[in-house]
């Protein structure tokens, strides 16, 4: 199963634009007859490790909003995320991807967890509203248009990886 962790506040301009790309990733996971969990939560929390270590998870995607002034940072952007111990492990406000696979592997699985990227859209407004930016929607409409586009190709890879058994720890696959 495929988790999308998306991140961020549909009432905050561009903060939900992460969303709706989830969204969509979403659907045509599922259209292609994959299972797919899709969690929505305002900002990333230590108890989603829980769900990331999950026995049916085979990848996780995190998306969410990033904040750009650049004109050429346009795109939606797609990298992979390993577990960082050597990140903060903080109990406050912000918690990130990296250390969330970080408590996932040291409270829930011994070996490894499942692959994971952070997909993220780039936003320019966002203040209080729900009208996404005409920069935000061309990114993303661009994203699932480009066949060279790095979320068509984790849209594709994924599609391959759904399949295959998560391994457990004494190396049989779980069903």
């Amino acid at each position: 199963m495929i988790l999308i962790i998306a991140y961020g506040n549909d009432l905050r301009e561009d903060d939900g634009a992460g969303l709706v790309l989830a969204e969509q990733l979403a659907s045509i996971w599922q259209a292609r007859g994959l299972a797919v969990q899709m969690m929505t939560v305002q900002q990333l929390a230590p108890e989603l490790a829980a769900d990331i270590a999950g026995e049916d998870v085979t990848a996780v995607v995190f998306v969410d909003t990033r904040m750009t002034t650049s004109p050429s940072d346009r795109s939606v952007a797609v990298v992979p995320l390993k577990p960082d111990t050597a990140l903060s492990p903080s109990m406050g406000h912000h918690v990130q991807p990296n250390v969330l696979l970080a408590y996932a592997q040291a409270l829930y699985v011994t070996e490894t967890v499942p692959p994971a990227w952070l997909v993220t859209v780039p936003g320019t407004r966002f203040g209080y509203g729900e009208t996404i930016s005409d920069v935000a929607l061309s990114a993303i409409r661009e994203a699932f248009e480009d066949d060279d586009s790095q979320l068509r190709r984790l849209v594709a890879n994924l599609s391959l990886v759904a399949c295959i058994p998560k391994p457990t720890t004494n190396g049989t696959a779980r069903s």
